[in-house]
């Protein structure tokens, strides 16, 4: 009887060790899975290499036209409240400084929402009031960083009084009728080229590539698109 019993318990321990080894050796696969998933979103990696309508970007349906000889002007679509874009920033920072003299490049915040719309009239009165280089990133960190929630113009004045602006300079901008009449403009642009997503980088106001395949395959298809489009112009 004793005999059976330690038998029963012997079964029953291997049972558990499987199930026990079955669990864990399914959690080391889905976990290289979700990094080997992370990898290829950071990494933009594909498998045959080739830039494709559709997967890669998307052709604008009402496009701007370029003048001859105008540069080629690339633009993100952002939002300060936007975690992607946060990540995204200091790829397209680096990016941007290695550009050529026919390409311009520009940022344009999004009003998806009462919030991100606050926050897009700040960047465009820091741009106003000379104080954008010095508060750009601070608000990424400090939104996303440290969780600071800006309800209000009076939180972003005192936010960045004294960082490149001051408090009252800030906020004649932010009240000015050319800082309403940019962010209009803007938004008029996000919602011509159909701007649903941050970030969205647009280029020469033709063609829209979003982060689906990756940041860093995004900023290729971007250089991609900005040989085709200079292609074309000189063709």
């Amino acid at each position: 009887m004793q005999t059976t019993q330690k038998r029963k318990r012997a079964a029953q321990a291997r049972k558990v060790n499987r199930l026990r080894n079955g669990i864990i050796g399914f959690a080391v696969v889905l976990a290289a899975v979700v990094a080997g998933y992370g990898l290829l979103y950071s990494s933009g990696a594909t498998e045959s290499g080739d830039i494709v309508e559709g997967e890669h970007y998307r052709v604008i349906d009402d496009p701007l036209r370029r003048r001859p000889g105008a540069p080629i002007v690339v633009t993100e679509f952002f939002s300060y409240g936007c975690i992607h874009c946060k990540n995204f920033e200091p790829l397209v920072a680096a990016w941007q400084r290695g550009l050529p003299d026919d390409v311009r490049f520009e940022r344009a915040p999004v009003s998806f929402n009462a919030a991100w719309a606050l926050l897009a009239q700040a960047y465009f009165a820091l741009e106003a009031a000379g104080g954008l280089e010095a508060n750009h990133e601070r608000f990424f960190r400090a939104i996303h960083d440290n969780g600071r929630q800006f309800l209000s113009v009076d939180d972003i004045a005192d936010f960045v009084a004294g960082r490149g602006v001051e408090r009252g300079a800030f906020l004649d901008a932010f009240n000015s009728a050319p800082v309403r009449r940019r962010q209009a403009e803007r938004n008029a642009l996000s919602r011509r080229f159909q701007i649903a997503v941050t970030p969205t980088v647009v280029v020469a106001g033709r063609y829209a590539v979003t982060m689906d395949a990756g940041r860093r395959q995004a900023l290729k298809t971007v250089d991609y698109l900005i040989g085709l489009e200079r292609g074309g112009a000189e063709s």
